[in-house]
C-alpha cells in the first residue's frame, strides 16, 4: 500500500538473540526524546474495491496520530511506537473505519538476575491473500505477552535462563479464534569468547483456541551467535513436534526448525540484511508480525508449518539519497488441509533531495503468489512516484501518484487501481 498512514506489517521490537543476550545488559538500550505527528490525507482511488470489473472510485480522506517513545536507560524500560487512524470515504464505498498499528514494550529487572517483560503488539492483518487488500479482508489482530525470565550465571562463561510467557491473542473479527497461550522455555548457553557463543535450548507451549481447539508445541534446538566487527550472526536449529486436538480428534506433526540473523555494515553507509525461519505454529502466534511480507492465511487450517526469508540492502548516498532494496519468499504449508501457498517479491524505494526543502519519492514493488489447491498464480505490480515538501521547521506536505496491477489465473481475483494521494503531516516538539 502507498498510504502514509497505514504502518502496515510493522515489526514489533526485535532484541538480541538469546545466546549473546544473556550477557548484554538491559542499559544498552539508548534513549530518544518522544515524538508525536498529527496529519490528513486525501486519497482518490478509480477503484476503491479493488473489484476485476464495475469498478467504484472514491475518496478517502484519513486523519491520523503517530508518535514514538524510548525511555531512559536503567532498571526499567520502555519502547512505544505506533500509529491510529480514521478514515471515511465519501461515497460510502466502505464503512468510516479506525486502523491500529503499533506496539508497547516493557521491562524490568525486578532483582538480580530476574526480569518482567511486558509486550503488546496491534496490527491491521489480510485475512486472505487471495482476495484484494480492502477494508473487508481486514481484521485488527492484538497480541499480548508478559512473562518473567530468571538468569542463572553458573559460571562467568556459562549460564541457564528460565523463561515463562503467557500470550493472549484477539482478533477483531469474530469469524477468526482468539487464543490463550502459556510458554515455558529452559536454554543453556556458553560464552566461548567474547564475540562466540552457543548453547542448547527447549520450550513447550500450550495453545487454548476459543473453538476447543488444543495445540500443544514441543521444541528442542541448539543456538548460536557469533559477532565480528561489522557483521553479526545469530540463529538456532532443532526439531519441533505440533500436536492439535479438536472434537476429540487429534492429529500430530513435526519436522526440522530454526532461525537465522544476519547482518552486515558493507561501509558507513551501507549495511545488508538476512532473515530467515521455519516454525510448526498457528494462526494466533505473533510470526505474521515478526516477518513483515508474511500473512496468516486466516480462512483456511490453524496450524501451519511457515518458513520465511528476507533480505535486503540499505544505502544512504553522500548527497542525501537513500536506497532500500528489500527480497523476500515465504511457504505456508497447512497442517491441517492440503492447501500449499508460495509467496516471494522485491520491493524498492528510492529517495532524492532535488532541493532543500523538496524530496522525489519513487517505490516500486512485485509479488508472485502460488496457491496449490486450485494451481491458481498470481502477480502484484505496483509502483508510486512523488513529491515531499519540508514547508516548515515540524511540517510535510506530499503529493503522490501511483498504480496497482494484479493478474490471476482466476479472472474475478484481477484489478487495476490508479490513485492519487495529498497529505499533510505536523510533528510536535
Amino acid at each position: 500500500m502507498a498510504r502514509s498512514t497505514e504502518l502496515l506489517r510493522r515489526k514489533g521490537m526485535h532484541w538480541p538473540s538469546l545466546p549473546l543476550a544473556f550477557f548484554i545488559a538491559p542499559a544498552a538500550v539508548t534513549a530518544a526524546p518522544p515524538e508525536v505527528y498529527v496529519g490528513f490525507e486525501s486519497r482518490y482511488s478509480d477503484n476503491v474495491e479493488l473489484r476485476a470489473n464495475q469498478e467504484q472510485s472514491d475518496l478517502e480522506n484519513t486523519v491520523f496520530l503517530r508518535g514514538n517513545y524510548q525511555s531512559d536507560p536503567g532498571r526499567c524500560i520502555a519502547i512505544i511506537d505506533g500509529e491510529i487512524a480514521y478514515s471515511i470515504f465519501a461515497e460510502n464505498t466502505f464503512d468510516p473505519e479506525t486502523r491500529i498499528n503499533g506496539g508497547a514494550f516493557g521491562r524490568c529487572e525486578l532483582a538480580q538476575g530476574l526480569t518482567w517483560e511486558v509486550d503488546n503488539q496491534v496490527r491491521e492483518v489480510t485475512r486472505s491473500s487471495r482476495q484484494a487488500d480492502t477494508p473487508d479482508n481486514r481484521t485488527r489482530k492484538n497480541v499480548f505477552t508478559t512473562g518473567p525470565s530468571y538468569l542463572w550465571r553458573l559460571s562467568p562463561r556459562d549460564s541457564v535462563q528460565f523463561s515463562t510467557r503467557y500470550q493472549n491473542t484477539e482478533f477483531s473479527d469474530p469469524e477468526d479464534r482468539d487464543s490463550d497461550r502459556y510458554t515455558g522455555s529452559v536454554a543453556w548457553n556458553h560464552l566461548f569468547s567474547r564475540d562466540l557463543s552457543a548453547g542448547l535450548s527447549s520450550s513447550i507451549s500450550d495453545v487454548e483456541l476459543d473453538n476447543g481447539a488444543e495445540i500443544q508445541t514441543t521444541t528442542v534446538n541448539t543456538t548460536f551467535s557469533k559477532r565480528w566487527a561489522t557483521t553479526t550472526l545469530s540463529g538456532s536449529v532443532g526439531v519441533s513436534e505440533i500436536e492439535t486436538e479438536l472434537n476429540n480428534i487429534q492429529q500430530s506433526s513435526d519436522g526440522f526448525v530454526g532461525d537465522l540473523a544476519l547482518t552486515r555494515a558493507l561501509d558507513s553507509s551501507a549495511s545488508v540484511f538476512l532473515r530467515a525461519s521455519r516454525e510448526l505454529t498457528d494462526q494466533t502466534s505473533n510470526y505474521d508480525i515478526q516477518f513483515d511480507e508474511f500473512t496468516f492465511e486466516l480462512t483456511d487450517s490453524i496450524t501451519v508449518e511457515v518458513t520465511s526469508v528476507e533480505t535486503g540492502l540499505n544505502k544512504s548516498f553522500s548527497n542525501g539519497d537513500l536506497l532500500s532494496v528489500t527480497g523476500f519468499a515465504s511457504r505456508t504449508d497447512s497442517l491441517d488441509t492440503a492447501e500449499q501457498e508460495d509467496r516471494s517479491g522485491i520491493r524498492t524505494g528510492y529517495t532524492r533531495r532535488v532541493a532543500p526543502s523538496l524530496s522525489a519519492v519513487a517505490n516500486a514493488r512485485y509479488e508472485y503468489l502460488s496457491f496449490e489447491s486450485d494451481q491458481s498464480d498470481d502477480e502484484i505490480v505496483g509502483l508510486d512516484l512523488g513529491l515531499t515538501y519540508q514547508a516548515a521547521r515540524n511540517t510535510e506536505l506530499a503529493a503522490k501518484v501511483g498504480r496497482t496491477e494484479r493478474t490471476s489465473d482466476i479472472p474475478n481475483q484481477e484489478y487495476e487501481e490508479n490513485w492519487i494521494l495529498l497529505s499533510i503531516d505536523y510533528r510536535f516538539r
